[in-house]
């Protein structure tokens, strides 16, 4: 099997954990609030990860990575689990799970326009076709405008889409300015260290450590905190190293069919037939968007 085909075998394993959590995550959202959700699951996951890395693992941060890779590392970290986590936790608590992880595969278009603008990978026409049918999805998948306070939901989720592709293509950037020397998990250990302190600072000062959890929404805390963070971080950071950014991104759209799954036993939500259709054509762009132009294509391309 080739590289390319394990980063995406491994991308859809962790795709699978990741839907059954958000799923999960929308039920703990009854009794939690957003806050406090992202700020207990970023010190939950970063236990987790540094327990991993630094004693397990026993990896060490390398010496001499210079002041951009500290810099990107630091706009990583705080995009990521400042504004990116919390964002995307207001919007799940307003909108739908299925809506929400629908528009949620609108990273990988906004991730692909951020690669062309800055990383000068530059798609191919199917690849661009691929994205032209995910657009057409939402206007299949919307019968109707959202009410206010899903528009609302829309909107927070419109910043974490934006942050998230920021941070894709940083994150991509990052090994190829380190040159490698930086391994994937003390790539995300460090992100989470500098960009989860803060937030968890701000937790304790505002919340206090918190009491009254019931044993279901520390249990769903804790799961993503493991599945979002220091699992899939890492794994996520090891796919990069592999799939353009897009590539990756848009190929986690097919979270989309896990979710709908899980979403239908655990919170009674159903895809009537224009959202199963909308999800359809976004697969479909999905799989067009996997296709890279030929060698001699691509040479001719960056060429012009």
């Amino acid at each position: 099997m080739s590289r390319r085909l394990v980063a995406i075998a491994q991308l859809q394993a962790m795709l699978v954990g990741s839907a059954l959590v958000a799923v999960l995550a929308k039920l703990a959202l009854r009794d939690v609030s957003p806050f406090r959700f992202v700020w207990l699951q970023v010190g939950i996951g970063g236990l987790l990860l540094s327990a991993y890395t630094f004693g397990l693992r026993g990896r060490r941060i390398p010496a001499g990575l210079g002041p951009r890779a500290w810099a990107l590392l630091a706009c990583i970290g705080l995009l990521n689990f400042s504004v990116v986590r919390f964002a995307l936790l207001l919007s799940l608590e307003r909108l739908p799970v299925n809506t929400h992880t629908f528009l949620m595969s609108f990273v990988g278009l906004a991730t692909m326009g951020i690669s062309v603008a800055v990383m000068k990978e530059r798609p191919s026409r199917v690849q661009l076709l691929g994205a032209l049918l995910a657009v057409l999805g939402v206007r299949v998948f919307f019968v109707e405008l959202p009410p206010p306070d899903e528009r609302v939901g829309v909107a927070w989720l419109a910043v974490g889409v934006l942050g998230l592709a920021t941070t894709n293509n940083l994150a991509r950037k990052l090994p190829l300015l380190t040159g490698g020397r930086l391994s994937n998990d003390v790539f995300s250990t460090l992100a989470l260290w500098i960009g989860g302190a803060p937030l968890l600072l701000a937790g304790l000062s505002i919340d206090g450590w918190p009491e009254g959890l019931r044993a279901r929404s520390w249990a769903i805390i804790a799961a993503s905190g493991l599945v979002g963070i220091a699992i899939g971080l890492t794994l996520f950071n090891h796919v990069l190293r592999t799939l353009r950014s897009y590539e990756a991104s848009i190929l986690s759209s097919s979270g989309l069919v896990f979710t709908a799954l899980f979403a239908m036993p655990i919170l009674g939500e159903y895809l009537g037939p224009r959202q199963a259709a909308g999800i359809a054509l976004l697969l479909l762009g999905m799989a067009l968007a996997q296709v890279r132009p030929a060698p001699d294509q691509a040479v001719r391309s960056r060429a012009r």
